[in-house]
């Protein structure tokens, strides 16, 4: 009877053993199933560490940007194409991250949980997954163009739908004919980055639309109230100063001709609280997930500063920094009458086309403040920017020039959107070190955008 018992424990404790080890298998294959299958040393799918057959990519109009034939990864036809969209689709090496051959690799190469890699019994090259992406590959090559080479980003989406028609990051390289990187590490710094993903810049005075919105909140005189400016003030021994001195200015004026001293009476007037809410409502301290692709995030934390740092702060500098694409999906909230959508890259099926308008939104603004911000955007392009640089296109806009120390020459910010409903789009630049806002990054963003027009009539 004991030996019965004894060996009904044995077989017990095996059989709990033997469960517990497929519980945790099972939760290991629901986990990584996908990373495990679509690893490079899986010689059904590689073969000499590359993908054997996948899906194709397209642009929005049906234009190849990407594919595999019998082993051999093949790009867009035009070369500037093909560099422009480098960030997005990926380099023959999948060296970034968060390009289309990494970020879906699950989708390109037909992967599920249910039946894998296969279909029927039949092999993957006959079932390819392919991805149609929002992306305009005429936008991307007139952003890439329009950079001349300098480093930086643009970023240009519909800000009702939420679809990204331009995401260029510079440095770039043709795929097709990749350069030795490591011999010219100044010139291709940071190529491997999408930078309207994955980077962070001081964001300089194109921050003042977050101050801004929390004025327009929470200082009942604000539409009264009259600021002097005599290019500099002092502020507990910290200096805020102008360029140039502008007299008596409206808080409207203020933002157009970015006046930091008005700013920092504004923001003194808020306080920290303030502007610490208005900067977490607008996303700068978050991740976006694009497609699951997640951006990185921004920076912006005054719990500590006052005074000067408090005022340097609101006006964009201090510490703070801001993700480019978080930034843009920021005015595009001002544009959609305070709603953010979320922005994505992947053109979706009807039922994703019907549930995402749902599940994709969130307000951050009310409505009338986001009208209230959008008419002084209008103002600065109609004041200060110049309506004749940007004819026909309705432009609401702001303007950064972020100094970034260390002698070099100040970040060139341009964001903004349309206010037209037949193009109801969004848009940010960022010129690394390339001066005034408006004067380098402004001719770029209305380059970018006269393509997206035409492009969508």
């Amino acid at each position: 009877m004991k030996l019965l018992t004894r060996r009904a424990l044995v077989v017990l404790v095996l059989s709990i053993i033997i469960l517990l080890g497929l519980v945790i298998f099972t939760i290991g294959y629901i986990r990584d199933a996908s990373t495990w299958v679509t690893h490079a040393s899986n010689r059904h799918l590689y073969t000499n560490a590359q993908l054997m057959e996948t899906g194709t990519i397209y642009d929005r109009k049906g234009e190849i940007l990407f594919q595999t034939r019998d082993g051999a990864k093949k790009y867009h036809d035009n070369k500037t194409v093909r560099t422009a969209v480098l960030h997005t689709i990926g380099d023959t090496n999948d060296n970034i991250a968060t390009g289309a051959q990494v970020a879906f690799k699950e989708k390109l190469t037909g992967w599920n949980i249910v039946s894998g890699a296969y279909r029927f019994n039949q092999r993957l090259s006959h079932f390819k997954n392919d991805l149609h992406l929002t992306l305009d590959a005429d936008v991307c090559m007139t952003a890439y163009n329009a950079l001349k080479g300098r480093k930086g980003t643009v970023g240009v989406y519909n800000y009702k739908t939420g679809e990204i028609l331009c995401m260029v990051s510079s440095p770039s390289f043709d795929p097709e004919n990749p350069p030795d990187v490591q011999a010219d590490p100044v010139k291709f710094e940071g190529v491997y980055i999408n930078r309207l993903l994955s980077a962070t810049y001081t964001p300089g005075s194109a921050f003042k639309l977050v101050t801004a919105a929390a004025a327009i909140d929470n200082l009942e005189d604000i539409d009264t109230r009259i600021y002097h400016c005599d290019g500099k003030t002092n502020i507990d021994g910290v200096m805020v100063t102008c360029p140039t001195p502008h007299g008596d200015v409206s808080f409207e004026q203020a933002l157009a001709h970015s006046c930091n001293v008005a700013f920092a009476e504004a923001i003194l007037s808020l306080g920290a609280s303030n502007l610490q809410d208005y900067s977490d409502m607008a996303g700068f301290n978050s991740s976006l997930m694009v497609d699951g692709i997640r951006t990185a995030a921004g920076k912006v934390n005054v719990s500590d500063a006052a005074g000067g740092d408090l005022a340097w702060a609101g006006i964009g500098q201090y510490d703070n920094t801001a993700n480019p694409l978080c930034f843009m999906a920021y005015v595009g909230s001002i544009a959609n009458e305070g709603v953010s959508v979320s922005p994505g890259i992947l053109k979706g099926n009807i039922f994703s086309a019907l549930i995402k308008p749902v599940t994709g939104k969130k307000r951050i603004l009310s409505e009338e403040t986001a009208e209230k911000l959008g008419n002084m955007m209008r103002k600065n392009v109609i004041d200060v920017y110049g309506e004749g640089n940007y004819q026909g296109l309705k432009l609401c806009a702001k303007s950064g020039t972020a100094q970034v120390g260390e002698d070099k020459a100040p970040h060139a910010w341009f964001v903004g959107y349309m206010d037209r409903e037949d193009c109801p789009l969004a848009f940010v630049v960022v010129v690394e070190n390339g001066g005034s806002g408006s004067k380098v990054a402004g001719p770029v963003a209305e380059k970018v955008l006269r393509s997206a027009v035409n492009s969508m009539n």
